[in-house]
């Protein structure tokens, strides 16, 4: 009996401490930039109404943090993303409802903030 009871008590410790991990919200680098998805090519993006090329190494993280294809990308969905140092998108970090920042209506009437088309550091 006593063994079983300690079993279990290292199971529920184990399951508390993985499910702590699950819970952590998502650090994005300083030089991402939110943007909305409004079409995916074979290696484009359309976002904020302007064409961006993905690079060919390009890394895209799904709402839980897992690697996915790039062909799994969908439209109309709100992304991170990252450029390299010749102006490919290197990362996209698709967001979650949570992580999204609301962009004002005066930004998605007059294109400014959050809702502007995304530049390169570099250029």
């Amino acid at each position: 009996m006593t063994r079983s009871w300690i079993r279990s008590a290292a199971m529920l410790a184990v399951l508390c401490a993985s499910a702590g991990a699950f819970a952590q919200p998502r650090v994005f680098p300083g030089n991402s930039t939110q943007v909305h998805l409004d079409s995916i090519g074979d290696n484009y993006l359309t976002v904020n109404g302007a064409p961006v090329r993905m690079s060919a190494s390009v890394l895209v993280y799904g709402p839980s943090n897992s690697t996915m294809v790039r062909g799994a990308l969908q439209a109309n969905t709100y992304a991170r993303i990252q450029f390299n140092e010749v102006c490919e998108v290197r990362r996209v970090w698709v967001l979650t409802d949570e992580e999204t920042t609301p962009v004002s209506f005066f930004e998605s009437l007059f294109g400014v903030g959050n809702a502007a088309a995304p530049t390169c550091p570099s250029q």
